[in-house]
């Protein structure tokens, strides 16, 4: 009786072993029409650039705050600004790359922020800048949290990743690992802060993301830095913040992206 048991113990979990190191089944992917490994963006327009905004006063060009020859991109999100996705609607002002990064290469993100007199601050969660990862809707995958995040909390910028092992995310908040890299001292407005993200986007520990502000290195981690996907993050910039009746503007310029292989 004990040697049966003990044999059907062995069959459910050699069972549960098989179905835990399956491998992740990806679909064959057009890459004919992907964009260049090397991308720049000096927002003189928003070509290049995907829209998730509704309202006129969002996303706009004008001349940089600071240095009035140049030219940036505005964002603004007034109380009730909201725009619709695949997964509802959602309180943001953001542009997108349809660049999906590589797994296991290192990518070297850069952009200019800045914070404006106007972003009437307040204690909610608020992403400035994010690597979103791509579902694998094949799988039954949804949207979910980015694998990095950068966010202006109250006045401080906060930086936090969230990654997983999983073949299939079913639920955004199982299975998951989170990890707070960075938390500022209260940031200046109207100042350009400079940043500087490296990293190499794998569910492994082979990973790596280093993050300077300002020539400052603020985060140096090694070990995951994505989920087990298909098809890598992509990045997106802008307002995306929980519900609040607060005013936020912010600039953006300068962005490149370049692979490493």
């Amino acid at each position: 009786m004990i040697q049966t048991i003990a044999f059907i113990f062995i069959l459910l979990l050699s069972s549960f072993k098989a179905h835990a190191e399956i491998d992740l089944e990806c679909p064959v992917l057009d890459t004919r029409s992907e964009q260049s490994q090397h991308f720049e963006s000096d927002f003189s327009s928003l070509n290049g650039w995907g829209a998730h905004f509704n309202y006129p006063h969002s996303a706009q060009i004008v001349d940089d705050p600071i240095e009035g020859s140049n030219q940036a991109l505005r964002v603004e999100l007034q109380p009730g600004d909201v725009f619709q996705t695949r997964t509802g609607e959602a309180y943001r002002a953001e542009i997108y790359e349809t660049y999906r990064a590589p797994f296991n290469a290192e990518m070297q993100y850069r952009f200019r922020i800045l914070i404006s007199d106007d972003w009437q601050f307040d204690n909610v969660r608020a992403l400035i800048a994010q690597w979103h990862a791509t579902p694998d809707r094949h799988l039954g995958e949804i949207s979910r949290s980015p694998n990095l995040g950068i966010e202006l909390r109250d006045n401080r910028f906060l930086i936090r990743g969230q990654t997983s092992d999983l073949a299939v995310n079913l639920h955004n908040k199982e299975g998951m690992v989170r990890q707070q890299h960075y938390l500022s001292e209260p940031i200046k407005t109207n100042h350009w802060y400079q940043f500087e993200v490296n990293v190499v986007w794998t569910p492994q520990d082979s990973g790596f993301l280093r993050v300077s502000i300002d020539d400052e290195v603020v985060v140096n981690f090694s070990g995951p830095t994505s989920y087990l996907d298909c098809v890598g993050p992509y990045f997106k910039t802008g307002i995306y913040r929980d519900d609040t009746p607060n005013t936020f503007v912010m600039f953006v310029d300068d962005y490149s992206r370049k692979a490493f292989k």
